[in-house]
């Protein structure tokens, strides 16, 4: 059954990746999505990314998207990292806005082919080779995510090369390499979208990541400044001491600074290139109620069809810290690498959780994890019989959302937009209390507090080790 399987997936994963262009084409799934049956949104994310990089060359904001000559017939707000409009939005910049979606189509591809062949690399097994290109190609996310043209693969790619780099610590014992996929991984997150930063405070206390974690920060706090303060790079910046007084009033931002607050409108504050930091507390307690918000708070506010406390949304993310701490306790190396590989994994599932926008091309982030997970099955990990329920609990993510169910009736109903995100929602949610309940178990039982003055007595062994 496995070899006729494997023999099987290649034909699965072309036809998938055909079924997909055809439908970009002529609108096969479109039945599938809220969005392709009641809104022009196709390449409505891809339009904002060239268009950063033409503001940039004729002086303007990198975020003033809908600012002199439009780019395309429609946009979203460019929000990546300002590096990003640089080193990688001005490759499509010289191209006519529906040709360059297209290429921006075929590289989002190639980028989910180079994660499912990283991830592939890591077994001589042919049948989960090819179940890894499978897991990261064919999902009904990675469809929207080409749809829109969301700029989310390289955060993909970054996601995996640090779940990789975490495998070779343990697994391969390939030091040199594993702190190089990592040092790419984090730079290529930090210069994109930052979804690494909650686990920062886990690399920073191992001290097989550390040094490793301490140099991306230092060049991406470094290329960071200079987005900020100089003026070619930042041409409608505010100005430091403004900026300065603006990052100490988080209701000013809260206020003034929320995208769907202002009705799209960009005020002077949002076209400084802080914003893409800035926006992060601008939306930290707003919730957009909107049928292609996926999100666990408006999953739950939907359903209950009323607002509860913000701080309740936030406990994974708390979960998570105190975790961290946890496993940087455990004294046996093996345990404390395969536990900070499913903590790292448990992690990259908190912004489904505690974040309140969540759009579901999102879910695609969920792909290097499920991937990921049939390599573990035979390595005897304290979790191993949890893996096979976990790699199919995380399947359900890449099957389409309920929506089709309801697009021909009252899709706006509490009960219908309950049916359209359960698929999405609750997969995820129960992938992170299984890794949780597990991590809990083994710091529990392995744990020493003692351990963490190890890690902050000395500054030279912190910063060096």
């Amino acid at each position: 059954m496995k070899e006729k399987l494997s023999r099987l997936l290649p034909f699965v994963i072309v036809a998938f990746v055909l079924l997909m262009l055809g439908g970009l084409h002529l609108g096969w799934l479109n039945s599938f999505f809220f969005g392709a049956e009641h809104a022009q949104v196709q390449g409505i994310d891809y339009f904002a990314v060239p268009k950063s990089y033409l503001n940039l060359l004729e002086g303007r904001s990198i975020f003033d998207t809908w600012g002199g000559v439009m780019y395309g017939p429609y946009a979203t707000w460019y929000l990546a990292h300002p590096a990003f409009s640089v080193f990688v939005a001005s490759w499509f910049s010289f191209f006519s806005p529906w040709a360059g979606y297209w290429l921006f189509v075929f590289f989002t591809i190639i980028l989910l082919a180079l994660c499912g062949y990283i991830i592939s690399s890591l077994t001589a097994d042919p049948f989960k080779k090819r179940l890894a290109y499978a897991v990261m190609l064919c999902s009904f996310p990675a469809f929207w995510l080409l749809y829109v043209g969301n700029m989310h693969a390289p955060l993909i790619l970054a996601l995996t090369l640090v779940l990789v780099s975490l495998y070779e610590f343990r697994y391969l014992e390939n030091t040199k390499r594993a702190k190089n996929l990592l040092f790419a991984g984090l730079l290529i997150s930090f210069f994109s979208k930052p979804i690494v930063l909650l686990m920062l405070p886990l690399f920073l206390l191992l001290k097989e990541t550390r040094s490793t974690t301490i140099k991306a920060l230092l060049i991406y706090g470094f290329v960071s400044l200079l987005f900020i303060v100089v003026p070619v790079l930042n041409p409608q910046g505010l100005g430091w001491n403004r900026l300065m007084s603006l990052a100490f009033d988080p209701a000013f931002i809260k206020e003034h600074m929320n995208i769907y607050k202002n009705q799209y409108v960009l005020n002077e504050y949002m076209k400084d290139n802080s914003i893409h930091w800035l926006n992060l507390i601008a939306q930290s307690d707003y919730e957009l109620r909107h049928i292609d918000v996926f999100s666990l708070p408006v999953f739950i506010d939907s359903m209950l069809e009323k607002n509860l406390p913000a701080a309740i949304y936030k406990l994974p993310i708390y979960i998570s810290i105190l975790l961290s701490l946890g496993v940087a306790c455990i004294d046996d190396v093996r345990i404390r690498l395969e536990s900070a590989l499913l903590l790292v994994m448990a992690i990259s599932l908190t912004f489904f959780l505690s974040y309140n926008t969540v759009w579901e091309y999102q879910f695609t982030s969920v792909l290097p994890v499920i991937a990921l997970l049939p390599l573990l099955k035979d390595k005897n990990v304290f979790y191993a019989k949890y893996i096979k329920l976990m790699f199919f609990t995380g399947l359900v993510i890449s099957l389409p959302s309920l929506y089709f169910l309801v697009h021909h009736r009252d899709f706006q109903s509490p009960l219908a937009l309950f049916l359209i995100r359960l698929n999405r929602i609750i997969p995820v949610l129960l992938l992170f209390v299984i890794m949780a309940f597990q991590l809990l178990v083994v710091v529990r039982k392995h744990a020493r507090l003692s351990n963490l003055r190890k890690v902050s007595l000395s500054p030279e062994r912190f910063f060096f080790e």
